[in-house]
């Protein structure tokens, strides 16, 4: 009984949060209703950020359970990142500066827009604490064709190529070098309050989409480099030009 229990624990504990989350997502939207065209924007932010948590809940809970296939998903990278960027720059103000340096004539990648846009925020988010305590703190989003090394992943049981990146970088002084090779294992945090998911949940969407990420760190350039390689979208799949 004792082991059935602590089976059902998280499923019980996601189902008590997200009570509270629709209570607070259907006060945002009867709030909505009644605000001026110019604060509408958040009661609509607060919907989106209520439906994000109880989407990440659902992913902690399947954060080692086996990765969903996902064949021909699409999504438009420029689209998901800009999503990722405006909800930090609402949960943390104007204090540290987001770059944005895309290439515009990159196509959809295969990837779930969702997935795509938590692993942005979380990647963001790191790199706004990362360098909060830099003179000029600055976190810098770039997109490019990798048009020399190409990695390459076994998907669907054939090789995939992965030559579409999004590297996030920080000027902050960078992870203690003892926990450089095990950023990504759950429970292991520079943080004093952290938790230590953040990402191993990244690596693991980062996964499901059949994509790789890597943490490096640059001395010379004074930055801390986390860089997501991910494949093109299909022919025939959604998305939609970028």
């Amino acid at each position: 009984p004792g082991e059935g229990m602590e089976l059902r624990a998280p499923a019980i504990l996601a189902h008590e949060i997200k009570n509270p989350l629709a209570a607070i997502r259907g006060a945002a939207q009867l709030l909505a209703r009644r605000l001026g065209a110019r604060d509408k924007p958040l009661a609509g932010l607060i919907a989106a950020e209520v439906d994000r948590i109880a989407g990440l809940i659902d992913r902690m809970q399947q954060l080692g359970s086996a990765p969903k296939a996902t064949r021909g998903t699409s999504c438009n990278l420029h689209e998901a990142i800009r999503g990722a960027l405006a909800s930090v720059r609402a949960a943390r103000g104007e204090g540290i500066e987001l770059v944005e340096a895309f290439d515009p004539s990159l196509p959809p990648v295969a990837a779930e827009a969702v997935a795509l846009q938590q692993v942005l925020i979380n990647l963001v988010s790191n790199g706004c604490d990362a360098c909060a305590d830099a003179a000029d703190p600055r976190v810098q989003v770039r997109t490019r064709f990798v048009s020399g090394l190409v990695y390459n992943v076994i998907r669907f049981g054939k090789a995939t190529r992965l030559p579409v990146e999004i590297v996030v970088a920080d000027n902050g002084p960078g992870i203690a070098p003892e926990l450089r090779d095990h950023v990504f294992e759950p429970f292991v945090t520079g943080k004093s309050h952290g938790q230590g998911l953040g990402l191993a949940l990244v690596r693991k969407l980062v996964s499901d989409m059949g994509g790789r990420i890597a943490h490096e760190r640059d001395d010379k350039a004074g930055l801390t480099l986390f860089r997501v390689n991910l494949a093109l979208a299909p022919l025939d799949g959604p998305g939609g030009a970028i």
